[in-house]
């Protein structure tokens, strides 16, 4: 009886949980880098489609317990392998870059495009009308070197992924080989493959092919800015005036790089917190507001994201800007606050990076504004025994040492100063001289952001989401629930996800998990799940008015009749459960 009983549930579990496999041993953490395809059809006008791949599986592929190589982090490993990213790797050195990257997996593959029809040709029956695409994937463990697949008749049998439509409907190819990948490495999936299609054909098509064809050319290049401003434009001429983040990111990029700035910093400040490169167009945005003098903006973009990635170059930033905002206020109260922020941060950075004479620099002249001349000087000594040239460091040195009554060696530092400075020295002095100021001092900012610490930083975070849930199932369900009441089921999901994997028996996260899918009309999943929360807990009646209501719509009244007396038994009281009841009885 026991053994009977045992193989019902199996049976049950089998049938029930096409969503979320309960039982299903959840895969370790992967990490996986897509790289671009290969064009082998031998035209070059299409090898934007490669790039197209790389881009749109390295966004796709980036769920719940797999971790995505970005497509900036593919290209600065090429760079660390002195690589040209135009150069199509072997299976050897794909391997290598991987390992360069820290990935598990890497998806690699080929494709070739069939150009258009003439007119003639169109003319003609049955022509296509499209360009046709042909693609071929593989996915390759890393550390054991082999191709995807799983075992069959004792064997090893490698998995490809073939796929054959017309150009017109590429994103469609991504989102279903995305799927696919996902499926065949986690086969408790919590996503169907109309959703990652769904996803993957989020952004226009012209939109999107205008993008990828612009990151495909150098930033000094023209046709990069006429590309982005079309993709721009298709996304929010189809989208009702929405923002395309990675657009906006890339031609703020193209900007910076002509130190246009005023046009750089409107289009890093249009992304959002929740936006792939968002840490980078924050701190650029923070950057380009201080160069146009606009502190107050600087320092609201740049604080924020000190707290979520607590880099050396975010703090000197956010420090340097707060004592030049605290230098040009003239309101005492407020000035000493920014003076107090910025010297905060310096302290915190020159900690962390005892070898970094830009903040000490930094550190040091925040403290002199504050009257510590000597703990300025003390910062200010490893700053010229940094660089022995800093004729800069050396003044306010100077003016350290004068303060603290070390006449001598304040006297000498003064003689280097002269000597390094050359015309700004007389310009410097004089103000001391006339008012014991020093505003000709420019704070030294960060001009770039090491992105290599970036996505170091990224990734650890994720990892530890991933190996140590710093959330309870409740938290996390409460999470989902208020996603789901905002409609943000895309949300949602992975949180629901995330539940099952840390409780696999957590009834609500199915009865969750079968709302958002009913909303999606996707009947088959809803059914799936909702059958799943009845067998974790036979007494959720949400669950079976539910199933209930999805079988009255589809005409099965013998299945709605059960599951509305099953709901009527556990509440006879319960309001829509007696409407379910009368619905069926009123079918008779």
């Amino acid at each position: 009886m026991r053994l009977f009983r045992l193989k019902s549930i199996v049976w049950l579990i089998l049938v029930f949980v096409p969503t979320f496999s309960v039982f299903a041993q959840n895969p370790s953490t992967d990490v996986v880098m897509v790289l671009p395809f290969e064009n082998t059809s031998n035209r070059p006008e299409y090898n934007w489609v490669g790039e197209s791949f790389a881009d749109a599986l390295a966004e796709l592929l980036s769920k719940p317990g797999l971790i995505v190589v970005s497509s900036d982090e593919r290209e600065l490993a090429y760079h660390q392998l002195r690589l040209p990213e135009t150069v199509i790797p072997s299976r050897a050195t794909a391997i290598k870059l991987a390992r360069q990257a820290r990935a598990t997996m890497i998806v690699i593959g080929s494709y070739s495009v069939t150009p258009p029809p003439t007119v003639e040709e169109k003319n003609k029956d049955k022509a296509p009308t499209d360009a046709y695409v042909q693609v071929m994937a593989r996915v390759i463990k890393v550390n054991e070197g082999r191709t995807l697949g799983e075992v069959m008749d004792g064997g090893w049998a490698t998995r490809q992924f073939d796929y054959g439509a017309p150009l017109t409907t590429l994103q469609d190819i991504h989102g279903r080989l995305a799927y696919q990948i996902l499926y065949q490495r986690d086969k408790a999936l919590p996503y169907s493959q109309n959703q990652i299609v769904q996803e993957a054909t989020k952004i226009p098509q012209k939109s999107f092919e205008a993008y990828v064809k612009a990151v495909q050319l150098p930033l000094n290049e023209p046709r990069r800015e006429n590309y982005l401003k079309n993709a721009i434009h298709y996304y929010a001429e189809a989208l009702g005036g929405a923002v395309y983040p990675q657009a906006s990111f890339e031609l703020g990029r193209t900007y910076m790089n002509r130190g246009n700035w005023k046009d750089a910093t409107e289009n890093f400040a249009k992304l959002q917190k929740k936006d792939p490169h968002y840490a980078e167009a924050a701190f650029y945005a923070s950057l380009g507001y201080t160069k146009l003098g606009d502190y107050g903006r600087a320092l609201a973009t740049v604080v924020p994201l000190s707290s979520d990635l607590p880099l050396i170059g975010i703090y000197n930033n956010a420090g340097a800007i707060a004592v030049q905002a605290a230098r040009e206020n003239k309101v005492e109260a407020e000035r000493s606050r920014l003076l107090a922020q910025g010297t905060n941060f310096l302290s915190r950075a020159a900690e962390s990076a005892p070898d970094d004479p830009m903040v000490h620099f930094n550190y040091a002249y925040a403290l002199f504004l504050t009257g510590k001349f000597e703990e300025a000087a003390e910062q200010l000594r490893a700053v010229i025994t940094s660089d022995q040239k800093d004729g800069y460091a050396y003044f306010l040195f100077a003016k350290a040492l004068t303060k603290t009554g070390k006449t001598e060696a304040a006297t000498a530092a003064d003689n280097q100063a002269r000597r390094y400075m050359q015309t700004a020295y007389a310009k410097w002095e004089t103000e001391w001289a006339k008012s014991q100021s020093t505003s000709s001092v420019n704070l030294r900012l960060r001009d770039v952001l090491n992105r290599n610490e970036v996505f170091d930083n990224i990734r650890n975070r994720r990892l530890s989401e991933v190996d140590t849930p710093s959330s309870t199932t409740q938290d996390l369900l409460v999470k989902a629930r208020d996603l789901y009441q905002a409609g943000r089921d895309d949300e949602a999901l992975p949180e629901l996800h995330r539940v099952v994997m840390i409780e696999p028996t957590n009834a609500e996260a199915y009865l969750l998990s079968g709302r958002i899918n009913l909303r999606r009309s996707d009947q088959e999943a809803a059914i799936a799940a909702l059958k799943t929360a009845i067998f974790w807990d036979p007494k959720m009646i949400d669950a079976h008015i539910l199933l209930g209501r999805i079988f009255l719509d589809r005409g099965d009244r013998g299945e709605a009749r059960k599951y509305a007396l099953s709901a009527i038994s556990i509440d006879p009281n319960n309001q829509e459960a007696m409407a379910l009841q009368r619905q069926v009885t009123m079918g008779n």
